[in-house]
């Protein structure tokens, strides 16, 4: 077997880290999708750890602002060294650094070119989602975990429709969605077999192959963001904690 014949049998073949080493060493284009696709999973638990610290709406958009235009404008995400474990910890650390140091009002200046990022706190309703939190999580971290495992949970719900999409099966997907995380689980499954005019056993194994794929979107969009195998695992048991349970995790990371 070649060497790239035994690369493409891997877990996670050429995901670890790859939104930063896209950033880091793709074309301009490539890195201003992948910038994009750091700013997508990260600006609302920053904007809901600075609210979370006391900041005013006002004064949590102009800081989510200030925070990515300083990881474009100063290059710190160019510094980033793959040792150095998880994205989410190294953005969590950054925020707290841009906060002690007071960095405010930055957004009218000019930086970045075609990788500046810019976020519409209008479009994204970032106040309306943050009053809907937990009243009883104090700990701003605490917070920023919490919207971080969200966003996580969302992407691979987003994905997993246009897997059924593409297998143009999407109303089975709107029937089952309900049974996973960010769904009520509300109907019996004898009723959810029923609209969908299967036998209940038909549908249970329907879901076992859905919870199956939806954990391994999780398990891929974790390892775009660490720098080892051992550190998808700590990562997921960590998102299984901030979520709580994992019993929809159908197989565990292998």
């Amino acid at each position: 077997m070649s060497q790239s014949d035994k690369t493409s049998l891997s877990p996670f073949p050429a995901t670890r880290w790859t939104l930063i080493r896209r950033v880091q060493k793709g074309g301009e284009e490539e890195a201003a999708r992948a910038m994009e696709e750091i700013c997508r999973q990260y600006w609302y638990p920053i904007y809901a750890f600075a609210r979370r610290g006391g900041f005013s709406a006002e004064d949590a958009e102009d800081l989510t602002q200030t925070f990515f235009q300083r990881l474009i404008s100063s290059e710190t995400i160019q510094a980033v060294q793959q040792e150095k474990g998880r994205l989410r910890t190294f953005m969590l650390a950054l925020l707290k650094r841009v906060i002690a140091n007071h960095f405010r009002r930055e957004g009218a200046e000019k930086r970045g070119g075609s990788r500046q990022a810019t976020l519409s706190f209008h479009d994204v309703q970032a106040e309306d989602r943050y009053i809907r939190e937990l009243a009883d999580i104090h700990d701003p971290d605490t917070l920023f975990d919490r919207a971080w495992a969200h966003g996580i949970l969302a992407a691979a719900e987003k994905s997993l429709r246009h897997d059924y999409a593409k297998a143009e099966n999407l109303d089975s997907f709107e029937q089952l969605r309900q049974f996973l995380p960010l769904g009520d689980n509300a109907t019996p499954y004898a009723d959810a077999a029923k609209r969908l005019g299967i036998a209940e056993p038909t549908l249970r194994l329907q879901i076992h192959r859905m919870r199956k794929r939806y954990g391994k979107l999780i398990e891929e969009a974790i390892a775009e963001t660490v720098g080892s195998l051992e550190e998808v695992k700590e990562e997921l048991g960590h998102l299984m904690a901030v979520v709580g349970g994992g019993a929809w995790m159908a197989t565990p990371v292998t």
